[in-house]
């Protein structure tokens, strides 16, 4: 087995087809790794089956056949596998959790590790200039704080676009019951 690293898309791919129900070991020859860096890539990433889910709490509900009915539509519509997942992703969504795909929300932590080491860098560069190592030039100095200012109002309005997100969700999620209901 070679001992290749996987690049980022091929992390995607490689959750996508564990989601999708292949074996770690089918995952793990398909893309020419061990068994142990799918198994990683798993764990770190909790992936199952579905919309994510937590070791938690067994609930048991009875629906009337309306309710039944209206789960299945739930499901069709949004194609959760299951009525675990649908039921799950009803109550993230009535809490304001905001729930991304897992390919989607890999992506989202891969921009923030980025974002994060180029402010370690900026910072960086700018603890040399302090101590003299780096001889920087009034513009660069210009830059330099610049970036130093946007970086911080960059992860506000991420932040505010997660938040308008999860606002949105509790909206739609109150929309559909109203809609449910009429």
């Amino acid at each position: 087995m070679s001992m290749k690293k996987l690049t980022a898309v091929e992390r995607d791919l490689a959750l996508q087809q564990l989601m999708e129900g292949d074996t770690i070991q089918t995952v793990a020859e398909a893309f020419n790794v061990s068994r142990r860096t799918i198994d990683r890539l798993k764990a770190g990433k909790r992936i199952t089956r579905g919309v994510s889910a937590t070791r938690g709490k067994a609930v048991a509900v009875r629906l009337s056949a309306t309710e039944a009915e209206a789960l299945e539509r739930l499901k069709t519509r949004h194609d959760f596998r299951s009525n675990s997942d649908a039921l799950r992703a009803l109550v993230r969504a009535s809490s304001g959790i905001l729930e991304f795909d897992p390919l989607v929300a890999a992506r989202l932590e891969e921009v923030h590790g980025e974002l994060r080491k180029i402010g370690v860098n900026v910072n960086q560069v700018a603890l040399a200039a302090n101590r003299g190592r780096v001889d920087l030039m009034k513009l660069h100095w210009g830059a330099i704080t610049e970036l130093r200012q946007t970086l911080p109002n960059l992860r506000r309005f991420l932040q505010g676009v997660v938040d308008e997100q999860r606002r949105r969700g509790v909206r739609l999620f109150e929309k559909w019951i109203e809609a449910e209901r009429g």
